[in-house]
């Protein structure tokens, strides 16, 4: 990977990435540069085999700026969050709206997701499986350039990949874990049969390797797996995020600690500062996860679409650490939730009044409560155990994944 990015950036400068003419009259930067976007849903790009062991079908959604002229345009992946557990690339169809409003071409690729027992070894398959699927959309995207006509009028020069938590988490890992020697000695028995490095996930033959990455609070397993010359990374984090932590901690899934260290943002950043790849995060207060959607989605947006833009246009992308504020009336609340998983009750702890709602799999209300500070009680054991959600009405729109346990 790191003489693939060495050679685009020489050859970038030999012939002027700027010179192809995409990058002037303000794509890439303008919002609403185009009026809307041509969507494309469903279309397969590959196959693996699912959490439960079953065959399982690969699709993607497809944003493209309408009335566009260009014939190759950037490609933005995005991969949807849900703690591998939950969750769907419909999740992040405004993001790829934004992003295709811009002038790119933005892709949501499915990756394989389902209910788990969180542990180090099945935590790690679960990365793994993202990673491969995700690497599997690179390089249809590229099979569609080579063999199919171009169809989405794509570069596949200019391929960036990240997500939003989990989806960030794939695509990092999908970005910088590139060598046999990094993958973790928890899979060396099943590794083989995932298919290494790149995976089974369809279009073999064609390069899964990526101009750079972006995060919405995403990790890492391992920062060493970044060296010099790897890929630019732009990230926003939360420096108290209780699901995906800011440093390096053992990471949880549903609130289950896992066995499993991972390193956030805020160490991912240290390591691309001390081995010199450029890279840009914006690093904000409080406890909560991807919070700055609800609270600051404007700024924080913002700040990996100006990443992008300098990219794809061969402008220095680094601007290092920059820590955003919130105001008082802004401040994530906090809130504690245990246990996880419950077979009935769950305790609530809270420092001010705020709203919760409860949703099952399907996206329905199944529990509303306002809480008061101190520790408040839900009950769920008239609930049928599987994947729930606790969503918070306080601004910040955070979510929590439950576990109703079977008894």
């Amino acid at each position: 990977m790191k003489q693939l990015v060495t050679l685009f950036v020489a050859s970038a400068f030999a012939l002027g990435v700027n010179a192809q003419g995409d990058c002037t009259a303000g794509r890439y930067v303008t919002y609403d540069l185009f009026p809307g976007e041509d969507v494309t849903t469903g279309v397969v790009f590959g196959s693996n085999t699912s959490v439960l062991g079953a065959p399982q079908t690969l699709r993607l959604d497809v944003y493209e700026p309408p009335g566009d002229v260009l014939a190759e345009r950037p490609v933005v992946v995005v991969a949807f969050g849900g703690s591998f557990i939950g969750g769907a690339r419909a999740d992040v169809a405004d993001l790829c709206k934004l992003l295709a409003r811009l002038g790119y071409v933005a892709v949501a690729p499915d990756y394989r997701v389902g209910f788990f027992i969180p542990n180090e070894l099945n935590t790690t398959l679960a990365v793994v499986r993202s990673m491969h699927d995700i690497k599997g959309a690179v390089r249809f995207l590229r099979k569609t350039y080579t063999e199919d006509g171009n169809p989405y009028r794509i570069d596949p020069d200019r391929i960036i990949i990240g997500g939003v938590s989990a989806g960030a988490i794939g695509a990092v890992h999908a970005t910088y874990l590139d060598e046999p020697s990094e993958i973790p000695a928890v899979l060396n028995s099943y590794i083989a049969g995932l298919g290494g490095v790149e995976g089974n996930s369809g279009n073999p033959g064609y390069s899964s390797e990526v101009l750079a990455c972006y995060s919405f609070s995403g990790a890492i397993g391992d920062t060493l797996w970044m060296q010099p010359g790897d890929q630019p990374l732009a990230s926003v984090h939360e420096v108290g995020d209780q699901v995906v932590p800011y440093d390096t901690q053992i990471a949880n899934v549903v609130g289950i600690p896992t066995g499993l260290l991972a390193s956030g943002s805020g160490d991912i950043h240290k390591r691309l500062d001390h081995i010199g790849v450029p890279n840009c995060f914006l690093s904000y207060p409080g406890s909560g996860h991807v919070g700055y959607f609800t609270s600051d989605q404007a700024t924080a947006v913002d700040h990996v679409v100006q990443y992008l833009a300098k990219v794809v246009c061969n402008e220095p992308a680094g601007c290092g650490t920059l820590f955003a504020s919130l105001g008082e009336q802004e401040r994530p609340s906090e809130l504690s939730v245990w246990p996880n998983p419950t077979t009935g009750p769950v305790s609530m702890q809270v420092d001010r009044i705020m709203d919760v709602m409860l949703f099952d799999a399907m996206g329905r209300t199944v529990r509303a409560q306002r809480l008061v500070p101190g520790v408040n009680t839900m009950d769920l054991s008239d609930l049928a155990p599987g994947w729930y959600t606790l969503r918070t009405a306080d601004g910040q729109g955070r979510s929590f994944p439950l576990v109703r346990a079977a008894e």
